[in-house]
């Protein structure tokens, strides 16, 4: 019986896209990053984004690499460097993964 619902629980996520949804990584380049208050409000802005569940931010010489955990069915790469960029801090996009 457990076996049973294991399945049922799996194949219903499964058709319903849950278990498919994109989970993604993205890894910003973000320049301008040259004083205590930049790199919190890099992340402050990625944090608001829609999906993003989580972003960590690597600041050296006045650029930073933002690292961004999100949900690709609710936020977009391009979407989150848009932001940042938008938020005075010119932004592209580095490397994505899944």
């Amino acid at each position: 019986m457990n076996t049973l619902l294991r399945t049922i629980l799996i194949v219903s996520a499964l058709v319903s896209g849950r278990a498919v949804a994109g989970e993604r990584t993205a890894t910003l380049d973000v320049e301008n990053v040259s004083c205590a208050v930049c790199a919190p409000i890099v992340k402050r802005t990625l944090s608001r984004m829609p999906g993003v569940r989580q972003a960590a931010l690597v600041e050296q010489d006045g650029t930073a690499t933002a690292t961004v955990s999100f949900d690709d069915e609710q936020v977009t790469q391009e979407a989150l460097a848009a932001a940042v960029t938008n938020a005075g801090f010119p932004t592209q996009v580095q490397v994505t993964q899944r």
